[in-house]
């Protein structure tokens, strides 16, 4: 008999799988975004950095086009003024002299500053050789902004070592490849062709200085004028002579020139004859060594003589008022400690500090302050006599440039004051040479000398006499001694300041 029959479920010939999801887990996606970031801040610079350069080359171009148009004009010019009026200040002549020979581009006055790589400030400028004598207008300035946020000039010299009266700016250019704005040498005329480049950048950080270089900042100060005849104490954004490179490549290699700039007299830097001063007058004097200033800025490190830009007092001035108040006390008649009212007729000196002593020390270079402020303690604060009755309260008073230290000069400080404006030499070295101008001589024309009346005397602020002072006759160079009476005579005044 058959047995049993069992049926069987028919099978799909393989077992049921759970199938999975494809995707990607939290770990692969955070590896993923790290490589793109990367890979991002690798490109990106690089990209943003190419279309710089890109930008920076036009602005470069259209300078050099313009450079070219300013070798033509000069070539058939003379020099680099208008040809017109023939001014080399005139820079909206000039600008329009260049358009016609150059359309291509934007001349524009040096007064207007560049918004754009296709629009070109321009400036002409007059040059000085190492004699302090002007050469005319040899010098030439284009400018241009590139959208890269730089502001890029370039400089054309064809004559001439000096871009100001003597030596406030000298011409010189950056070493090549220079990358610590350091290393400078003066240029002789038309080396490297004469021409020389900068360049003003943006700056974004703190590690990038003080952070005053915004964008709206360059685009105001990215005109020739500013960068042709700016100031470092005045223009932040300047591009300073010495901050001139060779060649656009050595620009960029070096690094931007703003702020960035080398100290010049004015500023702190080293002075010779004829340069501005910190104080805003002219320098007439250079120590060989170090000399003492006792109450001047500089103290016991003064190294140069620095004198107003103007006289004071006019023809007016005694050297201590003819009618002093009963107040005035602390003079001395000779041989005497007992003070007198009568400053006039007796002494700033007391005979315990030896008064022949005092008055023979007290004509010396760097006693001039010394001696100011002796007369300046005697008559306005024991006496209450106004500063603007006599000579060295009139210099105490004087202030400029943000300096207060001036003050009337000794007796050997007036003799380099004479020798200054005779354009005699006034070195270290030849420090003990009298002034010794002839009756006919007329005084310089250069090395910053302006402001003198030669027919006058100049009050000193040495003593040559209980009663009396020097001074010297300028139109003659010699003092008078013993001197001329404190209050009687009156005569003008020129202050002077020590600086370090």
């Amino acid at each position: 008999m058959r047995g049993p029959i069992f049926l069987r479920r028919p099978s799909c010939g393989h077992s049921r799988r759970f199938r999975r999801e494809v995707g990607f887990t939290l770990t692969e996606l955070v590896i993923a975004m790290l490589v793109l970031g990367v890979l991002a801040s690798v490109a990106i610079p690089s990209f943003l950095g190419s279309r710089n350069n890109a930008y920076d080359k036009e602005a470069q171009a259209s300078i050099e086009v313009v450079l070219r148009a300013a070798k033509f004009h000069y070539q058939s010019q003379g020099d680099f003024s208008n040809g017109s009026s023939a001014q080399c200040g005139d820079s909206a002549l000039l600008a329009a002299d260049l358009q016609k020979l150059e359309p291509n581009v934007d001349v524009v006055a040096s007064s207007v500053s560049s918004t754009s790589s296709r629009v070109v400030s321009v400036q002409a400028v007059q040059t000085w050789n190492s004699n302090a004598e002007l050469l005319g207008c040899q010098g030439f300035y284009a400018v241009a902004l590139s959208s890269s946020g730089s502001c890029w000039a370039a400089r054309l010299i064809v004559e001439g070592k000096f871009l100001a009266a003597r030596s406030l700016s000298p011409v010189a250019v950056n070493a090549q490849t220079n990358t610590s704005n350091k290393a400078i040498t003066t240029w002789t005329a038309l080396a490297v062709n004469g021409h020389a480049f900068g360049v003003l950048k943006p700056q974004t950080s703190a590690a990038d200085g003080d952070n005053t270089n915004g964008l709206t900042a360059i685009k105001t100060a990215c005109k020739a004028k500013t960068q042709s005849t700016g100031s470092p104490t005045v223009d932040a954004l300047y591009i300073a002579p010495s901050q001139f490179y060779a060649t656009w490549r050595d620009v960029g290699q070096g690094g931007t020139a703003s702020n960035a700039v080398a100290p010049i007299c004015a500023t702190g830097g080293t002075c010779i004859v004829g340069d501005t001063g910190p104080g805003g007058g002219v320098v007439f004097y250079v120590s060989a060594a170090n000399f003492t200033s006792t109450g001047s800025d500089c103290d016991t490190a003064c190294k140069y003589l620095e004198a107003a830009p103007v006289d004071l007092g006019a023809d007016s001035t005694p050297w201590v008022p003819g009618v002093l108040g009963v107040g005035v006390a602390k003079c001395y008649a000779n041989g005497s400690d007992a003070d007198t009212s009568n400053c006039a007729a007796n002494s700033i000196y007391p005979d315990s500090d030896d008064q022949s002593g005092s008055r023979t020390a007290s004509t010396a270079i760097g006693m001039g302050m010394t001696n100011t402020n002796k007369i300046y303690d005697r008559l306005t604060t024991a006496g209450s006599v106004a500063t603007s009755t006599y000579a060295a309260g009139l210099a105490w008073a004087y202030s400029n440039n943000g300096k207060t230290d001036w003050y009337l000069p000794s007796k050997d400080e007036m003799t380099q004051v004479c020798k200054w404006a005779y354009g005699q030499n006034t070195s270290a070295a030849n420090q003990a040479v009298a002034c010794n101008p002839s009756n006919t001589d007329s005084l310089s024309t250069s090395l910053g000398v302006s402001g003198f009346y030669q027919g006058a005397g100049y009050w000193s602020s040495s003593e040559s006499a209980a009663d009396k002072a020097w001074y010297m006759w300028l139109v003659q160079g010699t003092f008078f001694a013993p001197g001329t009476s404190k209050a009687s005579d009156i005569y003008r005044l020129r202050p002077i300041r020590a600086v370090g």
